[in-house]
């Protein structure tokens, strides 16, 4: 082999191991994307938020350093994430085009999402849906609604948050409003205390809501990092510290 030739290879292998450590950092420990979903996951929350809590006990539990977590608007973070700029993303639901581009751990949390609509509105509470305006916000799944969207013909919202959603369904700019019921709840509390001005519709509520600590498919270690993973979180669960951290993240939401 040519002089040129090793010195190529050399740059090209250097290059290589630059790009793959963009997600590592010097002492190390992995570098996850996250962004603000609270009570999941929040930069202004205790430990991040419960799902935080969970990521980096489970990376523990598998025998790998605490990971840092980046707090990053979702859009950058899930293009970053895709790209191997970071090691892994959470917490996201699943969805067809995701796991094009993703491997998905084990779930972190399993909930139920419903329809939030304005207390006194009958035809949204009761599934009268035809027309309605749905609040949806941007970079969250329509995988949960597609299908009601298609039959209702609705018209879809996506403004930035779930905040802005929700402000817009009591100013009478959306009828409804999909999320998470943890979240939601969370959410509501955060912004109208005690006294909600919403409801849950009685049709379509309560559907299962699973969400993820996902690993792009560019990543060469991409399946042994969510097999590792799924063994720490898989730990968690067998030694009763999940429910713990669960228990006490759903205390703490309660309060605020």
């Amino acid at each position: 082999m040519s002089n040129t030739l090793k010195i190529a290879c050399a740059a090209l292998l250097a290059c290589c191991a630059a790009r793959y450590g963009l997600a590592e950092t010097n002492g190390g420990a992995l570098t996850l994307a996250s962004g603000e979903f609270p009570p999941y996951s929040s930069e202004k929350l205790p430990q991040g938020g419960i799902s935080a809590a969970i990521v980096r006990e489970a990376f523990l539990a598998a025998g790998m350093a605490a990971p840092r977590i980046a707090f990053l608007p979702w859009k950058r973070g899930y293009s970053e994430t895709e790209q191997n700029r970071f090691a892994a993303s959470f917490p996201y639901a699943r969805d067809a085009n995701r796991e094009k581009q993703f491997l998905f751990s084990t779930p972190l949390h399993l909930d139920h999402f419903s329809y939030i609509v304005r207390q006194g509105d009958e035809d949204a509470a009761k599934g009268r849906w035809r027309g309605k305006r749905l609040c949806l916000p941007l970079g969250w799944t329509t995988a949960y609604i597609a299908a009601d969207a298609r039959k209702y013909q609705w018209r879809l919202e996506r403004p930035p948050t779930l905040d802005n959603c929700l402000k817009m369904l009591n100013s009478n700019i959306v009828d409804m409003v999909s999320c998470n019921d943890f979240v939601a709840s969370f959410t509501i509390r955060q912004l109208y205390g005690e006294r909600s001005p919403f409801v849950i519709a009685s049709v379509g509520r309560q559907q299962i809501s699973a969400l993820y600590l996902i690993v792009s498919r560019r990543r060469p270690d991409a399946s042994q990092l969510i097999r590792q993973f799924n063994q720490g979180l898989a730990a968690l669960h067998r030694s009763g510290r999940y429910q713990q951290l669960v228990q006490q993240s759903r205390d703490a939401s309660s309060s605020q």
